[in-house]
């Protein structure tokens, strides 16, 4: 990818598209979109339309902020095609935040000027290199949340979204990378790790979404032990949206019946996760 090719990134609204995958609530057999996540695919028919390509050379680039604002304007124009009540996620590296004290004042001018409701936004923090300005991004993040985005923190439990990410963000939602969920129903160290984020959700009042679980069995034993949010291809592969409605996932009010995929696998979790009951009542997660 050369210069021109980054430029063209930044300077053509085009350059970019975005997918959108759906994050479900499971309960008791029964699935609800909770939100969808907005991913960003880099320009067509070159190695860079693939996301982990993309940024991957961003980062080297050391573009991530520039990029970052791209991705929101590609995003947010996205969103008008969703229905009003249909929340989003959005990805912002740590870097972003805390190398750009004015990004919460870009983010809300994007908003207003499309007439879209910043509390209808989650805000995904993505962390593949240490965040030394820790002050500037703990303040961008008290901006963002004074006008009404909340806040996640992806890949808790890989990299830098460590235990120090975890306290300096104090996120909503802590999603939970697919490592740990991949297995975890034959793995008792995998069920340890993920209990150990359960609990740290649980006391400062947030929520766990699993991503990338593979198989019905994992998306059961996952619900057993108290988790309720998904995101994994195994639900909903990220989609444009014209796909999502064709499919029956975006164009429903929230809560609607889902798609046949969807609904296939729901009834498997739900068979896997009575096999999984036990008679005895379920224990707190932490004492």
């Amino acid at each position: 990818m050369t210069t021109s090719l980054l430029e063209k990134i930044l300077d053509d609204p085009d350059a970019l598209s975005v997918r959108f995958q759906p994050i479900f609530r499971l309960r008791a057999g029964v699935s609800q979109v909770d939100s969808v996540e907005g991913l960003i695919r880099g320009p067509r028919a070159t190695n860079f339309e693939r996301a982990d390509i993309l940024f991957d050379y961003v980062r080297r680039k050391h573009a991530e902020a520039a990029v970052d604002r791209s991705c929101i304007v590609a995003i947010c124009k996205a969103v008008l095609e969703l229905p009003p009540e249909l929340r989003i996620n959005v990805n912002v590296h740590a870097s972003t935040l805390g190398h750009n004290p004015g990004f919460a004042d870009f983010f809300r001018r994007q908003a207003r000027n499309l007439s879209l409701s910043l509390d209808r936004f989650t805000l995904e923090i993505v962390e593949h290199a240490p965040t030394y300005n820790i002050p500037s991004l703990t303040c961008s993040i008290r901006a963002l949340r004074d006008l009404g985005v909340r806040i996640a923190l992806d890949d808790v439990g890989l990299g830098n979204s460590n235990y120090r990410m975890i306290l300096d963000c104090h996120p909503d939602y802590f999603k939970l990378d697919a490592y740990f969920a991949k297995g975890v129903t034959h793995d008792a160290d995998r069920r340890a790790v993920v209990r150990s984020v359960m609990c740290l959700a649980e006391e400062m009042k947030g929520s766990v979404v699993a991503e990338g679980v593979q198989s019905s069995e994992d998306l059961a034993t996952l619900g057993q032990m108290g988790v309720e949010l998904f995101q994994a291809d195994l639900l909903c592969p990220a989609m444009q949206v014209h796909d999502l409605a064709a499919k029956g996932f975006v164009g429903l009010k929230m809560g609607s019946t889902p798609a046949t995929r969807v609904a296939e696998n729901v009834q498997a979790f739900e068979r896997a996760r009575q096999k999984l009951l036990e008679p005895a009542a379920k224990q707190p997660l932490c004492q």
